[in-house]
């Protein structure tokens, strides 16, 4: 499958999604409740699924142009160093459900405990797909046996991701609808939902629902901005610059910066 340019080792552990495992020189995870191996064949990736391209392909985000994007964002020069160290690095658009209920199991967590967490909760509740590997769970099979999550190590998390799935069940969060609105919107009835405040909120908008211009900002990305650009204070405030410094595809700006503040590619520049 031709996605030029895509580097898949830094698009699968740039930290926006945790399914992703490598093994030499291949890539396996599972979307859309289908396993898929990956391999990088130097600018092409060779895929082995069940899954047809086309799902593969918006998964990836191929419908992106992604040279006027990279052009945008590297008008900024910090970004634009970034995007020289780390070329093909890519967005992914993932499922709403399954994004929003990870990301609540990753509130003040590191990403080798979000990854366990969430395989506990497949193994438990996930159709398997193959000897050892599941599918991520319906949000019914949660409520419908939400006192079993206890057994997943999921701490204070577990009332809230049983909360969350519930909801979903019942029709409460309208994804589409998220998707369609603006990103303010979006982003309002997110952290209104039990679970989720402003950073979830935005990986949620940013990794699943189209808004590109989401921000997502944690601890590590909060220092940088103001060691680089001065600006701290309040969520909101920050985020309000973020998104007009970095522009309409602030997201895409976003996490080259947080794959850069990973220590494994902590350099010069």
């Amino acid at each position: 499958m031709d996605l030029r340019p895509i580097d898949l080792d830094h698009t699968l552990s740039c930290g926006q999604a945790f399914r992703w495992r490598r093994t030499g020189q291949t890539w396996m995870g599972v979307v859309e409740g289908m396993s898929v191996r990956l391999e990088q064949r130097g600018r092409r990736m060779e895929v082995e699924t069940e899954l047809p391209d086309s799902r593969i392909e918006s998964y990836f985000r191929a419908d992106d142009d992604y040279e006027s994007i990279i052009k945008e964002i590297s008008k900024e020069p910090y970004v634009a160093s970034l995007v020289r160290r780390f070329p093909g690095l890519r967005l992914l658009r993932q499922d709403p459900w399954e994004c929003s209920a990870s990301y609540i199991l990753a509130t003040f967590s590191n990403i080798p405990r979000i990854k366990g967490m969430i395989e506990r909760v497949c193994a438990l509740y996930g159709e398997e797909i193959e000897p050892g590997l599941h599918a991520f769970p319906e949000p019914r099979s949660i409520s419908e046996n939400g006192a079993r999550a206890e057994t997943c190590g999921l701490g204070f998390r577990c009332q809230r991701f049983i909360e969350f799935a519930t909801r979903v069940d019942r029709g409460g969060v309208d994804f589409e609808g998220l998707k369609g609105s603006s990103y303010e919107e979006a982003h309002r009835s997110l952290v209104e939902l039990e679970g989720i405040g402003d950073k979830v909120a935005d990986c949620i908008a940013v990794f699943s629902l189209d808004h590109l211009e989401a921000f997502p900002i944690d601890v590590r990305i909060g220092r940088t901005l103001k060691e680089r650009y001065g600006v701290s204070g309040r969520y909101g405030k920050v985020s309000a610059f973020a998104r007009s410094h970095f522009g309409p595809y602030a997201g895409y700006s976003q996490e080259f910066i947080y794959y850069a503040m990973d220590r494994k590619n902590i350099g010069p520049g």
